[in-house]
Parts: C-alpha cells; structure tokens; sequence
C-alpha cells in the first residue's frame, strides 16, 4: 500500500515546497475561508495531474515528433469539454459520476500493489463516504455548490448506504494483513477518521489531497523507472508547470459564466473542472496500465 505520507523532505526543494504547503494549510484551515482552501487545492493538488503531459511526451513523441502534442492534447481537452458540457445539462447525474468516479481513483492511487478491492474501497471511499456521514448537512451544502442550481437536502443516498459495507470491508482488510503491515495501515484508517470527522469537509479534503492523493501519484512515478525525467519532487514540478498553467488559464476563460458568490463561483468551476479532468486522467492512465500489462505478458 501506498505510504500515507509525503514524499520528502529529501533536498532543500522539498523542504521548501512542503513547509509553503504545510504553512498554507494551516492559514486555509484557521481562516476558515473557502478561497483559500480552494487556492490551496489548486496550488499544491492540481500539478499531479499535469504530469500526464510529460508521459505522453515520452510515449508518444517517437512516433509523432513535434505533433505529439496536438495528438495528445486535443483528444484530452475534448474529454474536458464534454464533461464540462454534462455538468451544465445534467449536474446531478454528472455528480455522482463524478463521485464514483473519484471513489475509484482515489482507491487506485493508494491500494496495495494489486487489484484488491477492499484497499480500493476502504482507501478510495474513506474520503468520500466519511463526510457523508460525519458531516452530512455541511457534505450536502458542498456537493450542492459543486452542482448549481441543484441543491442536495443530504450527500448522496449511495454513499451513507456504504458507510456500513465499508466498515465491514474495512475491518476484513486489516483481518487479513499480514500482521507486521497491520498496524501501519490501523494508523492509516485511524488518520482518515481523526481528519473526515474533526475537520468541515472541504478543509479534510484539501489536507487529503495535498497530504496524501498528489503525493502517492507523484511518488509512484518518481519510483517508476518508466519516467526517466521524474526523479525527483522538483522535476515533477518542474514538467507539470506547462499544463497545470493551461488548466488554470482555462479556469480563468470559464469563470465568467459561473454566478453567484466569488466563493460560489470558484467551488463550482475547481471541482467542474477537476472532473472534468478527472476523466482523461483516468482514462489516460488506463492506456498506460494495459501498455505495461501487454509489453509484460
């Protein structure tokens, strides 16, 4: 399983760049504000994405050259649009698409090294079914300004109904671990708990995916000797600056034709937008795991 934990400090770079994203966090969660915790996400969170650029470049730029880009890109931008097109049309449906969706994700970034389900569910669910029912009226509230206009009297029936197939799932994982892995991962499901049910949920969110989701992506491809060029927190960095400057001057083209509050304005366009890259992230990762599973087979 995926350590909980970051990737350094290993080098003055990563001394720095987690000291500015401890720092930051302290300030969004004893500010309380929502801007913050939002610019927080988007500052330390969204780059771990970005490094799809990067792979695609490597895979793709001996057969295309200079044209890898387009190749790459344009299919990945249409997937975007289309998921920012469903969340005007159909918000609530494209909601829960994109809960479960995440639910996966999260699951794939942070199980064991295999296909297990239960790491799946109990990893990538924690972070979605624990505010749904520690924190339902404020889950419901958040989910409600992911969506507008459509307004959630309570999260998704779907994820209160797993808490339970969770914590029975949960307490066989760890039944089956081998016992010197036990205690790390009881520590592990200790901290999802202490953070889902102390914190409001955007503020867990924001520690969860900083903390724990970016990092166990960006930490699987520095340990990946596929990427040559990933080797260290800063070169991750550094490679996913292009994309992750595209996607926020995106953001910046779309925020006109979001209303409401500034911070009604900005939870619905970051997370339409990390939805909506979401899908190719997902789908773009998919290609590279069948790729690796039929050059192995």
């Amino acid at each position: 399983m995926a350590q909980l934990t970051t990737i350094g400090p290993r080098n003055r770079f990563n001394l720095l760049y987690w000291s500015i994203a401890a720092l930051s966090c302290g300030t969004a969660l004893w500010l309380g504000n929502t801007i913050m915790a939002l610019a927080v996400i988007i500052l330390f969170g969204l780059p771990h994405g970005a490094l799809d650029g990067e792979m695609a470049r490597q895979k793709l730029r001996p057969s295309f050259g200079p044209l890898w880009f387009p190749v790459f890109a344009l299919p990945y931008l249409l997937l975007v649009l289309l998921v920012l097109l469903s969340w005007r049309l159909f918000p609530v449906v494209t909601l829960n698409v994109f809960l479960a969706l995440s639910l996966w994700h999260f699951g794939t970034e942070t199980r064991e090294g295999s296909n297990a389900l239960p790491a799946l569910l109990v990893l990538g669910g924690a972070p979605l079914i624990l505010p749904s029912v520690f924190h339902p009226d404020a889950t419901a509230l958040l989910l409600s300004a992911m969506a507008p206009p459509s307004r959630l009297d309570m999260p998704p029936a779907w994820l209160v109904w797993l808490f339970p197939v969770w914590s029975l799932v949960a307490c066989a994982w760890l039944g089956a671990s081998p016992a010197q892995e036990r205690f790390r991962k009881v520590f592990a499901l200790i901290g999802l708990l202490a953070l889902f049910a102390a914190l409001p949920p955007l503020q867990a969110f924001m520690i969860y995916f900083v903390f724990q989701h970016a990092p166990a992506h960006v930490a699987s491809l520095i340990r990946d000797p596929t990427w040559p060029r990933l080797v260290s927190q800063a070169s991750a960095m550094r490679y996913a600056l292009p994309l992750t400057i595209a996607t926020l001057a995106i953001g910046a083209a779309l925020y006109p034709l979001y209303t409401g509050t500034i911070p009604e304005r900005l939870l619905a366009l970051t997370f339409q937008l990390l939805a909506a890259l979401t899908l190719p992230h997902m789908l773009f990762a998919l290609v590279l795991e069948r790729e690796r599973a039929a050059l192995s087979g």
